[in-house]
């Protein structure tokens, strides 16, 4: 029992007053092997929030039994049982129940019931997309271009990489910018590399590029460069989660057509264009004209180009943008628009 603790001690890097705590009864912590089949460390890593990518696994050990067990940092495990499974040589990627990776400081793992020291390499960040990394795949270089001001249209370019044998993806996360949750897989364009394709239909609201038949999986030192594009996207539309803000100028004009001025800004988006509206108080453009005595009893609103104006309550009135010059808003790229009032 006492090799047994301090092997997963080494494994986890943890505290012995933590590591006391680990779970080792399981049945597949038993030796049954004479030798185990590597000494060597071997990387892991979560691919999604259900998977762990083990990485670096010798050809020696293909073909071992294996079971897999998750802790958090007080040592604790973060899954009521082990993984098991058989290795392979290269990388093996192992499904993990719910969002245990979330949590994960640790990884103690067994083959052929010999403990191999693990080093987990805990993400960076937690993969949100727009676009992310298959399981087992790498980005490098991700870089976005032909954005256009009106939302509708956007390409990337990524290098991607992997352990030999990895099978390469690329996910697009359609429910954000810049896809603004385009629902099917029509209109995009994989340019590179010439054997990469769209890997069918949207599902969960990810669609994902890969490799034809007979190139779906990466080589020794292979870094693919996959660029995708898409030239119909659907309009951005407003986002609560961002902060906008807007002012007003003062009314300029004459008594037969006046107009007043709003700027909307937004931040949260520097990068992709996000739609907008903009609730504005008219009230200004009818006081100009009572201050010059004419009547608002008949006063007609408008707001020229393409806009739709329709009234909130009463002076109130909502802006929105209906056509691709007016559509998109960035953090640098503010949006004005005029209202007019005409006796």
């Amino acid at each position: 029992m006492l090799v047994a603790l301090i092997a997963v001690i080494v494994v986890l890097g943890l505290h012995t007053a933590s590591a006391a705590r680990l779970d080792l009864r399981s049945p597949g912590h038993l030796l049954s092997s004479a030798a185990p089949c590597t000494t060597s460390t071997l990387s892991a890593t979560a691919g999604t929030a259900t998977t762990v990518v083990l990485t670096g696994m010798p050809a020696a050990c293909a073909g071992a039994s294996l079971a897999l067990r998750l802790y958090g940092t007080d040592g604790t495990p973060t899954t009521t049982a082990d993984t098991t499974g058989t290795a392979n040589a290269g990388t093996v990627t192992l499904p993990v129940p719910g969002d245990a990776t979330a949590q994960v400081a640790g990884v103690a793992l067994v083959l052929n019931g010999w403990a191999v020291p693990v080093s987990w390499i805990a993400p960076a960040t937690a993969p949100t997309g727009p676009v992310t990394p298959g399981p087992g795949t790498t980005f490098t270089g991700l870089t976005w271009s032909q954005i256009s001001s009106s939302g509708t249209q956007a390409c990337f370019t990524v290098q991607v990489s992997g352990a030999v044998g990895t099978t390469w993806r690329v996910d697009l996360h359609l429910d954000q910018r810049p896809f603004n949750g385009v629902t099917n897989a029509d209109g995009f364009q994989v340019h590179s590399p010439w054997y990469g394709q769209v890997l069918g239909a949207p599902s969960g609201g990810v669609l994902s590029i890969g490799g034809r038949p007979g190139f779906t999986t990466l080589s020794a030192g292979q870094s693919i460069t996959v660029t995708v594009c898409h030239y119909g996207l659907p309009a951005p539309q407003y986002d609560a989660a961002l902060t906008y803000s807007q002012s007003t100028g003062p009314v300029s004009g004459a008594v037969t057509y006046a107009c007043m001025s709003t700027t909307v800004r937004v931040s949260g988006t520097p990068q992709f264009y996000a739609g907008w509206r903009a609730d504005i108080d008219l009230r200004p453009l009818l006081d100009y004209l009572t201050a010059r005595g004419v009547s608002t009893t008949n006063a007609r609103f408008s707001a020229p180009g393409n806009y739709t104006l329709a009234q909130r309550s009463g002076t109130v009135y909502r802006v929105t943008p209906t056509a691709w010059d007016t559509w998109g808003i960035r953090d640098d790229a503010p949006r004005s628009v005029q209202v007019c009032v005409q006796p």
